[in-house]
């Protein structure tokens, strides 16, 4: 058995041992603590501070400005915010000279060398700026055509078609005044008063459309032709019902074969009158999607405008077509 001065001695040990290892528990705790403490400040940097940062390791290779300079950059710093921007900036100096230089040729020389560059869709543009600007400085039908075959979905193939549209009617002014004696920039404003004065039918704005005019054929015979040319709207009309084609008669066509009869009347060579109601979606005579097509033989309608024959018996006797729309 221990003596009771052994037992005292043996306690007194132990205190001291828990004594110490409690300390270096709390130690270890310490620095742990500052640790955590350490990490946890870094991860609660605010967005701003870390912005200012990577701008400062942006900021010289901006100074710098060239490819080569945002190149490096990319490479030492794959993480930093401004890489988006420095990507955009090496692309935009990939075009600036060719911008200078401002040619089709240049443009094109640019796309073939940088296809990925997103100024590429800009060279496409200015190609179509470039292409379209040397057909409006020769500013005839021929050319007009031609960029439109060649360009059927450039931003200005809406502009050549509606010029060459312009330049083909006066064309065919002047060659209705020397054989037919009929003005036709006069006709075009007659039809123009009587737009302002319709009123829509319907769904449909029967004001809404284009004219264009022909001088056209019908089985052998030459006849006079308008062409109505409305938008979009249109194209849901129902080209099978009779009400349909009823529906540009009295308020549009009957008034207009009234003064074409009386600058007509006189004319033998002009056998009749044919009207197109046609869709465009840039009003275009060349991609209209035609509805409807009426014939009126001359004879019938001089008895019409002198009121000899009514608005049914003429349409009752004229020659209707209908096409349906493809929807």
């Amino acid at each position: 058995m221990f003596s009771s001065t052994a037992l005292s001695y043996y306690h007194s040990r132990n205190r001291r041992g828990d004594m110490q290892g409690t300390n270096m528990k709390a130690l270890w705790c310490f620095i742990l603590l500052l640790f955590l403490l350490q990490g946890c400040a870094s991860l609660f940097r605010s967005d701003e501070d870390i912005r200012k940062e990577q701008e400062a390791q942006f900021e010289p290779y901006r100074q710098k400005n060239s490819i080569e300079a945002y190149r490096t950059f990319i490479q030492k710093y794959p993480d930093n915010i401004f890489i988006p921007l420095a990507k955009g900036t090496i692309e935009d100096l990939e075009f600036a000279p060719y911008e200078q230089q401002n040619s089709i040729a240049g443009y094109r020389e640019f796309i073939k060398a940088f296809p990925a560059n997103r100024n590429s869709v800009r060279a496409v543009e200015k190609i179509d700026q470039l292409e379209f600007s040397r057909i409006e400085d020769m500013d005839t039908a021929a050319a007009y055509r031609e960029f439109i075959r060649k360009n059927p979905h450039s931003n200005y193939t809406m502009l050549a078609q509606q010029r060459l549209q312009e330049l083909e009617f006066r064309e065919l002014d002047k060659t209705c005044r020397e054989q037919y004696r009929f003005d036709l920039m006069l006709y075009r404003l007659t039809v123009s008063r009587l737009q302002k004065e319709l009123k829509p039918a319907g769904a449909v704005d029967l004001a809404d459309f284009t004219l264009f005019a022909s001088i056209d054929t019908y089985k052998g015979q030459r006849c006079f032709h308008t062409l109505l040319i409305y938008g979009d709207t249109i194209a849901r009309l129902d080209t099978k019902s009779k009400e349909s084609t009823e529906l540009f008669f009295e308020p549009v066509i009957a008034k207009l074969l009234v003064y074409l009869d009386n600058k007509f009347a006189r004319n033998k060579e002009i056998s009749g009158f044919s009207f197109t109601i046609a869709s465009s979606p840039n009003r275009f005579y060349g991609d209209a999607a035609v509805l409807f097509k009426y014939y009126f033989p001359s004879v019938s309608v001089h008895q019409f405008a002198q009121r000899q024959l009514g608005h049914k018996e003429l349409l009752a006797g004229a020659i209707v077509s209908q096409t349906v729309f493809p929807h």
